[in-house]
């Protein structure tokens, strides 16, 4: 799910967020340990995954599906994907009961 222009400005109303706000992307969010996903190496014999505690430093996916799939690889924990925004000052992290996909 690719987000449109209608589709931020429905999730921001949902979320109590002004239109100041910049949507950065999607990210995979582990509650458990309150870190996202900063980064995934793939080689023939292992993955490698890099955590980190400030959302800015996430992998920003623009594609819903794609934060999906890449949180499928993170099978030690639980992981949850968010929208990211930048609200000028700090970031945000929205995940709701129809966008926030378990995984």
């Amino acid at each position: 799910m690719l987000l449109d222009r209608q589709r931020v400005k429905k999730v921001k109303t949902e979320l109590g967020l002004t239109d100041a706000a910049k949507f950065c992307g999607f990210v995979i969010h582990i509650p458990g340990n309150d870190e996202f996903i900063a980064r995934i190496e793939e080689t023939p014999f292992s993955i490698v995954i890099g955590y980190t505690p400030v959302p800015y430093y996430a992998i920003k996916y623009s594609r819903y599906d794609k934060a999906v799939k890449a949180a499928k690889k993170c099978d030690k924990y639980t992981t949850v994907i968010g929208y990211l925004f930048d609200l000028a000052d700090h970031y945000y992290v929205g995940i709701n009961s129809k966008s926030g996909h378990k995984i």
